[in-house]
């Protein structure tokens, strides 16, 4: 006998790829024509703005301005984060919980776009759809097999989905993650800068943290082998509760609200065995249908209403894969700085301020703190090289100020008004390898003093040889002079102020016939031809000092002022060049 086939309805599979393609096709031309780009963010600098899992979609802009947010593109990877300044070298960007601005300005042409929507949480919802997609079809289609009971098949789905669902939360861990910025020793105990990465909100140690916050907390407790632990909890209230228990109830709601039959009989759509004839008269049963063939034979035995219901889901699940494949091209690294990774969130050593990793540098001759105008500026090595204060007779006494550079070291500095001096009690030999670092703040000024150097008398006005100092021009450039025979200066590029308002990090270290000039953690500028520097005992001076004649950053001879003015914090010097590793350490330290 001739054997049969079922007959699909193949016009309406037709259409539903067709309109699925031209969906797809449609929704990339619309991506793509408005220039729109997706990134996922990775990493928590942006803080409750973006946190770790939101989508962030971005739009080139013809101008962009102080307080956008914006993602650029550096080395291969894309940062997301705010404008704080624009420089004629570039756009400054920082992370809303970053102290600390980016290392290097961006120029326009590496900004992919401005931030036009921020999605909360999306981003994990986007990263996870795929395997969830196909955990669920390969679950699915397990429950397909002919030797598992209709009966049981949603009850299989069912557990299998949950399944999934929960492997996909454990590879993501979108709803409760932590990340440890930094940790310092601290009293008796530790203080750990934590952010929650998160979506559900936690309390650690009393402290309660939503999505994207960050907070410092101390833990004082060790446990049997010594280590600080902190073990976030979940601080959800009523609203997070009900949703929680909704989650966790769906599978419950679902079997149910879904009937399935209760025996095998209604197996009865599933394609049976035709029955051929062998030649003999005898009749067998014939080959067994292909996968193809048996979803062909179920589809067509559907009424239309469900043929089309399929169509229209195939229509959407396809356009969903490819609209997320798409979206998953592009990843963002809100980056912060001074990070420090720890998935366990124990900590045993570290430095969590800036003061801390100054004190603990090998080879500090003095770290002094300049947090309060005292008559003497305390050693805070062991070494016990204290400052001395010394003032221009009618000038004006420098004050305590509120401000600092570093937010975790909780004391001020010391505004200097122009007639103030800190320098060391006793003289010393002056060397040709030693690095010197202080934290400053000027406004402009047209000849501002010395933030730092060396001399052979403690007084200004009777100092007959200077030099190893640190100031700035009229211009706001930072100049790093030795004396040989004559001048030799290093100094910062035009065009980016220091003399902004803002905190900044010098260090200028000298070593073999070279000295080089680091500000905010980089080196910009050095040169090895100062061999031959000039030896003689003197001392060590912070906030003032001779400039009599010395050049400004463009080689022009000036009168600087005797007296700094401005702000000063943690001034030091070491008995050994510092790497740039080790000052680009100080700079982030406590950001």
């Amino acid at each position: 006998m001739t054997k049969v086939r079922p007959v699909t309805n193949k016009k309406a599979w037709r259409i539903s790829i067709a309109a699925s393609l031209l969906l797809v096709v449609g929704v990339f031309a619309a991506v793509f024509g408005a220039g729109l780009r997706f990134f996922i963010v990775e990493t928590p600098s942006m803080g409750t703005t973006a946190p770790v899992g939101s989508l962030v979609v971005v739009q080139p802009h013809a101008t962009y301005g102080i307080g956008d947010i914006a993602s650029y593109r550096h080395k291969d990877r894309v940062y997301t984060h705010r404008i704080v300044d624009k420089t004629d070298q570039g756009f400054i960007f920082k992370g809303d919980i970053n102290e600390a601005t980016d290392a290097l300005p961006v120029n326009q042409a590496e900004i992919v776009g401005g931030a036009v929507f921020i999605g909360k949480d999306l981003g994990f919802v986007i990263e996870a759809i795929p395997m969830l997609l196909v955990g669920g079809a390969i679950v699915y289609g397990l429950t397909l097999i002919p030797r598992v009971p209709v009966s049981w098949r949603w009850q299989i789905r069912l557990i299998g989905w949950s399944l999934v669902a929960n492997f996909v939360s454990l590879w993501f861990r979108p709803w409760v993650n932590m990340v440890m910025m930094g940790y310092v020793a601290q009293g008796d105990g530790v203080g750990m800068h934590l952010v929650n990465t998160g979506v559900f909100p936690v309390r650690v140690l009393g402290t309660v943290l939503q999505s994207g916050q960050d907070a410092v907390v101390t833990q004082t407790v060790v446990d049997a082998s010594g280590t600080y632990t902190v073990i976030p909890e979940l601080a959800l209230n009523t609203g997070w509760f009900l949703l929680m228990l909704l989650i966790c109830l769906t599978p419950v709601l679902a079997a149910l609200l879904i009937r399935t039959p209760s025996n095998e009989p209604a197996e009865e759509s599933e394609p049976t065995k035709e029955l051929v004839s062998n030649g003999a008269g005898a009749l067998v049963a014939a080959a067994p249908l292909t996968l193809g063939e048996r979803l062909a034979s179920i589809l067509a035995s559907l009424p239309h209403a469900s043929r089309r219901r399929i169509g229209v889901a195939g229509l959407v699940v396809t356009a969903s894969a490819i609209l997320i494949s798409l979206v998953l091209q592009w990843s963002t690294s809100a980056a912060f700085t001074a990070s420090i990774t720890n998935s366990l969130n124990t900590v045993k050593a570290g430095y969590f301020t800036c003061q801390a990793v100054e004190t603990s540098t090998a080879n500090a001759r003095f770290v002094w703190g300049l947090t309060a105008a005292s008559t003497t500026q305390t050693d805070l090595t062991t070494n016990g090289r204290d400052g001395t204060m010394t003032t221009l007779k009618g000038g004006k006494v420098a004050t305590t100020s509120t401000s600092s550079p570093c937010p975790r070291d909780t004391q001020g500095s010391v505004l200097f008004n122009g007639a103030t001096c800190y320098t060391t009690a006793a003289t010393v030999t002056a060397t040709s390898t030693y690095s010197e670092e202080v934290w400053f703040k000027a406004s402009p000024m047209s000849l501002n003093g010395k933030l730092m150097g060396f001399a052979d008398n403690v007084t200004p006005s009777n100092q007959t040889a200077y030099d190893r100092h640190i100031y700035i021009d009229p211009t706001g450039r930072v100049v790093y002079g030795v004396y040989l025979t004559s001048q030799y200066v290093v100094s910062s590029p035009a065009g980016t102020n220091y003399a902004n308002g803002n905190w900044h990090h010098v260090v200028a270290t000298s070593a073999t016939g070279m000295i080089s000039l680091y500000l905010d953690g980089a080196l910009v500028d050095s040169r090895a031809d100062t061999t031959g520097q000039m030896s003689f005992d003197g001392y060590w001076q912070v906030g003032c000092g001779l400039l009599s004649g010395w050049q400004d950053a463009t080689g022009t001879p000036r009168t600087f002022s005797s007296y700094f003015t401005g702000n000063l914090r943690l001034a030091a010097v070491y008995d050994r060049t510092l790497t740039a590793a080790e000052v680009n350490a100080h700079y982030l330290a406590g950001k």
